[in-house]
């Protein structure tokens, strides 16, 4: 009995599905069934209900574990970070549209478009003529993506979805899948990967009914926070399945939006889709586990909160290799401060290093230069700030500190406000 309530504890705060927990039951003696009944009572008793109902008119809920509650602060924290809020006007256009770019082909790409980032950005660029479906739906992608930006002070109702979704779908869709708003028919979620229906949409009389619903919960709702609400708002729209085709892609778009209009206007930066994209069968598993699991929305929302926070980590090191030189630049003109060719060559190489710790020897190798040279150059770099100094074993290391630190240093302490 001890050991079925240590174990209950523990895979309750790993929330464990039922099968991940049948893998891990090593003790014969316990019963599945039972144990999964308990586990789910447990959960039951502490989850928080969401104003939206399932096929069988019951209400969506979920648990706010300790990992949904790390991923929330990590996201929140992200948030406030000084890297992407001291981004230059400048250079803030061209970030952004980098960033659309990526998210119009990741978003396309697991949604079965064929095509690679190369010959995206040369599309989009370019403005070239789309020559095949898969690069219609990336450009269309694209062009929802513009549509949301330009729109982000308007409500997020029921006209600006099927706005998105229209141009979502422009010429992508079969003459029988065209419709004048919801579908008309039944919709069933193929699993490619196990060749078998995995999921049968409520019927096409309740879409419009179930979408008033999400339309207010979006809009009225205030109870939950912003980052939870957009997991819910993502799952929910998949749920219903208002469309024949562009259900996932559209459910992305409108999430993406609703994060921008409350105040994380940092995910403008980069691409959610891209580890999704990268992690295809968690994002449908997670989906499906939902589904299957009385509608308990926590492992959407374990899953979608994670990935929130791997895009975050993803993007900031990306950033920092294809932005930072250009950041690091605007910020020391803004300050008046000239490096001298060494400096800017070794500043250049330790953005993309794989290594952040310099020595003065390796300096000195690099530029074949005195001691005392590479001693004095790189000093000079740590009262920047680009360097800490730290002893490692008899002898000193300079340890290369992260674009937003180093940009945060030279505007505290090397620009004053006569200088903007």
């Amino acid at each position: 009995m001890i050991l079925e309530e240590e174990l209950q504890k523990k895979f309750n705060s790993l929330y464990y599905t039922k099968k991940e927990i049948q893998y891990r039951l090593s003790d014969k003696s316990i019963d599945l069934e039972t144990f999964w009944k308990e586990a789910l009572k447990d959960r039951k008793s502490t989850g928080l209900p969401i104003p939206l109902t399932d096929q069988k008119n019951m209400n969506f809920w979920f648990n706010m574990t300790k990992e949904i509650s790390d991923n929330i602060h990590m996201i929140e924290k992200s948030a406030v970070n000084d890297l992407f809020r001291s981004v230059p006007e400048d250079l803030e256009a061209s970030v952004i549209a980098e960033a659309l770019i990526d998210e119009a082909f990741n978003s396309s790409v697991i949604e079965g478009a064929f095509s690679t980032k190369r010959r995206t950005k040369e599309i989009i660029e370019n403005q070239l003529q789309p020559s095949n479906k898969s690069e219609v739906m990336i450009v269309n992608n694209y062009q929802a993506l513009l549509y949301i930006m330009d729109h982000i002070d308007e409500p997020l109702n029921e006209d600006a979805i099927l706005s998105i979704y229209r141009i979502l779908t422009k010429n992508t869709l079969d003459e029988s899948d065209i419709v004048e708003k919801y579908r008309t028919d039944t919709v069933y979620v193929m699993d490619t990967r196990k060749q078998m229906i995995t999921y049968t949409a409520p019927d096409h009389t309740k879409v419009q009914g179930l979408m008033d619903s999400l339309l207010e919960f979006i809009n009225y709702n205030n109870e939950f926070h912003p980052v939870i609400k957009a997991c819910i708002i993502h799952f929910y729209f998949v749920y219903i399945h208002p469309f024949f085709d562009g259900n996932g892609r559209t459910a992305r778009a409108i999430s993406y939006m609703y994060l921008l209009q409350n105040g994380y206007s940092f995910f403008k930066f980069f691409s959610i889709s891209s580890v999704i994209n990268d992690e295809k069968n968690k994002y449908y598993d997670s989906i499906e586990d939902t589904e299957n699991y009385d509608s308990d929305m926590t492992y959407f929302i374990k899953y979608y909160s994670s990935m929130i926070v791997r895009s975050i980590s993803k993007v900031t090191k990306n950033f920092e290799k294809e932005f930072g030189r250009k950041l690091v630049d605007l910020t020391l003109d803004r300050a008046h401060i000239v490096l001298g060719k060494r400096q800017e060559k070794i500043i250049n190489f330790m953005i993309t290093a794989e290594k952040n710790i310099l020595t003065i020897s390796d300096y000195q190798k690099k530029f074949k230069v005195s001691y005392e040279t590479a001693r004095s150059d790189l000093m000079e770099l740590e009262v920047l700030g680009f360097f800490k100094k730290s002893k490692k074993g008899k002898k000193y290391v300079f340890v290369f500190r992260s674009i937003n630190d180093i940009v945060k240093n030279i505007n505290e302490y090397f620009i004053d406000d006569n200088n903007f």
